[in-house]
């Protein structure tokens, strides 16, 4: 069931998606052909500059986009006809949240896609040699290599993953609680005053919680080492070494699969459908 409900939810919101996404392969399309066809080395690092730019708007418009359509889905006129599928309120969720963070996720690889593209073509334009000499500077100052480096970038757009995972949820939270008396009559402030303030509780304890659990990772250009404690594991290390803790992160994870259990709770027993 939970596979049918998905795929309706996709073909119904990729009416509304569809023109999204042309719009951002137009502007991004003729951004790159510029980039890739001019024989200016500073005008296509700004090409490709201003493509990842225009793909990070995405991102951010696009996770208004699916809260507006949840909204509508849910609790517009639509949502006597969702809530009065013969499913699990819970199930009905999952679906909404897999199909907004496919439209998200999609928007969001293309954006680091394009990053790593740009940052390729810099490299390009610059010459090896430029690269090995900053590299080579890097090293003096104690400063992680760039392998190193690449593969913190990469963790970090896997850290970013779960902050937007965390949104997602919290918005579904906060446009419930929105449906809900007393918080109804404040209308969309309602949900805009839960949504950051759920997102920014959630992000300020996963803070603490990585700065008081020190699991996490130690990479060096040779190896990646897993540790209860990157403090002591980086000095032993040397410091030619990234660390990377991951304590923080989890607990966000859990915390996102966690705000899906009141949001379900809420729609199944309080929501008023207006």
């Amino acid at each position: 069931m939970f596979g049918k409900l998905l795929k309706n939810d996709i073909k119904a919101q990729w009416h509304s998606m569809s023109f999204v996404f042309l719009g951002i392969v137009i502007i991004a399309g003729v951004a790159e052909i510029f980039t890739v066809t001019t024989k200016n080395k500073m005008g296509s690092a700004l090409g490709g500059l201003l493509v990842f730019l225009v793909l990070l708007f995405a991102c951010v418009f696009i996770v208004i986009k699916t809260a507006s359509m949840f909204s509508k889905t849910m609790f517009g006129r639509a949502g006597y006809l969702t809530l009065s599928l013969p499913v699990k309120t819970s199930t009905l969720l999952r679906s909404k949240t897999v199909s907004s963070l496919i439209w998200i996720f999609g928007v969001y690889a293309l954006c680091f896609g394009s990053l790593f593209l740009w940052m390729a073509q810099v490299q390009e334009a610059l010459g090896e040699d430029f690269v090995n000499s900053a590299e080579s500077l890097l090293s003096i100052f104690g400063v992680p290599s760039f392998l190193t480096i690449s593969f913190g970038v990469i963790y970090l757009i896997v850290s970013l993953a779960i902050i937007v995972l965390v949104m997602v949820e919290a918005m579904q939270l906060a446009i419930t609680c929105s449906h809900v008396s007393p918080v109804s009559k404040l209308g969309k402030f309602g949900a805009i005053v839960i949504f950051f303030a759920v997102t920014a509780l959630v992000l300020y304890v996963s803070g603490a919680v990585g700065e008081l659990i020190k699991l996490g990772l130690v990479v060096t250009p040779e190896r990646i080492i897993l540790s209860s404690n990157i403090t002591e594991a980086a000095a032993t290390v040397g410091k030619d070494s990234l660390t990377i803790c991951v304590s923080g992160d989890i607990y966000s994870l859990i915390c996102a699969f966690v705000l899906h259990l009141p949001t379900a709770y809420l729609i199944k027993n309080k929501v008023n459908i207006m």
